[in-house]
C-alpha cells in the first residue's frame, strides 16, 4: 500500500506535457509512473457499476450529442474521479515512490501540502495551440475547444487560490527541460524518496507504464460510440532496456502491440538498445 506522502502529483490540462514529463521523471529517479488518465475508462466502468447517475448519463450519449452540450451541461456531466484515483494509489506497492499525473488533479485532491515544503504537487500549463499540437494523433483529449479552455481556466484558478506551484511549459523545447524545472521546485521531496534498486525492478516499472497506455487506448476504442481506428493511434512509449541513463521514447502505433500485452511480452526497445 502506497502512502500519499510517497506520491508526487503532476496536474494540468490536456496536452500540457504532464504525462511525458512524469514518465521521464520516474525513469530518471527509479520511481513508479502512474497516470490517472490511463485509468479513465476503468474509472468510468467502476462508476457505472456503482450506479453513478452522471457516469451512466454521459456514457449513454453519442459523440455528436456530447459535442452539442452547453457548457453548463458539460460541467454537470464531468465525472469526479477523485475517490477512485485515491483508491488506485492506495492499492500500489509500498515501494518505490510514485510519480502520478492526471488532468482532473485539483488542490483539493492532493491536500494542502502544495503551498508548504517539501513540494509534492505541481501543475503544468501551456497555450491552447501548443497543447493542441501535442495532442495530435492521440484519438481523444483534444485541446483548444470551449470545454478544454473552460477546464484549463478552472484548474489555474484553483491552483492560484491555494498558492500551488505552476510551471508554464510554452518555452520548453524538450520534456527534459520540464523535468529539470520540476526537480528544482521538488528537490527536497525527491531527496527523501524510495527508489528502484535493480535493473529487473526498473524494467518491470517501465513495462507497467507502457502497458497502462496500451490498456487505456484499447479500452477507449472498445466503447460502442468510438469511431477511431487502432491504426490511427500513435503514442510515444518508453524504451524498456532499463539502463539507468536511458530516456529514449519510441513512437509506435497501437497495432504494434500483441493482444494481450503482458509483462513477459517481448521488450520495447529503441534502435541499438538491448535489454
Amino acid at each position: 500500500m502506497t502512502s500519499l506522502e510517497r506520491v508526487l502529483w503532476i496536474g494540468g490540462p490536456s496536452g500540457s506535457g504532464k504525462t511525458t514529463t512524469a514518465r521521464l521523471l520516474a525513469r530518471r529517479h527509479g520511481f513508479r509512473w502512474h497516470s490517472s488518465d490511463t485509468k479513465t475508462w476503468d474509472h468510468r466502468d467502476r462508476a457505472i457499476a456503482a450506479g453513478d447517475p452522471v457516469a451512466i448519463e454521459w456514457e449513454s450519449l453519442t459523440v455528436a450529442e456530447r459535442d452539442a452540450l452547453s457548457m453548463a451541461e458539460q460541467r454537470r456531466l464531468e465525472h469526479d474521479r477523485s475517490g477512485l484515483t485515491l483508491e488506485d494509489l492506495a492499492a500500489l506497492p509500498d515501494r518505490p515512490s510514485v510519480i502520478t499525473d492526471g488532468t482532473p488533479f485539483t488542490p483539493d485532491l492532493v491536500g494542502p501540502e502544495p503551498i508548504k515544503p517539501p513540494v509534492h504537487a505541481v501543475w503544468l500549463f501551456a497555450d491552447a495551440q501548443i497543447r493542441k499540437a501535442r495532442n495530435h494523433g492521440r484519438g481523444w483529449g483534444g485541446a483548444g475547444g470551449p470545454a478544454d479552455l473552460d477546464r484549463a481556466a478552472r484548474i489555474a484558478e484553483q491552483v492560484e487560490a491555494v498558492g500551488g506551484t505552476k510551471i508554464i511549459t510554452n518555452d520548453h523545447e524538450t520534456a527534459e527541460q520540464t523535468v529539470d524545472a520540476i526537480e528544482r521546485v521538488c528537490a527536497d521531496w525527491l531527496h527523501d524518496q524510495v527508489r528502484a534498486t535493480t535493473t529487473e525492478e526498473r524494467r518491470a516499472l517501465i513495462r507497467y507504464g507502457n502497458a497502462a497506455i496500451v490498456g487505456q487506448y484499447r479500452a477507449g476504442l472498445a466503447r460502442p460510440w468510438s469511431t477511431t481506428r487502432p491504426e490511427e493511434i500513435v503514442r510515444a512509449f518508453d524504451c524498456e532496456c532499463a539502463a539507468p541513463g536511458c530516456t529514449a521514447l519510441i513512437d509506435l502505433r497501437l497495432t504494434a502491440f500483441p493482444d494481450p500485452f503482458l509483462p513477459d511480452s517481448p521488450p520495447i526497445l529503441a534502435p541499438d538498445h538491448r535489454p
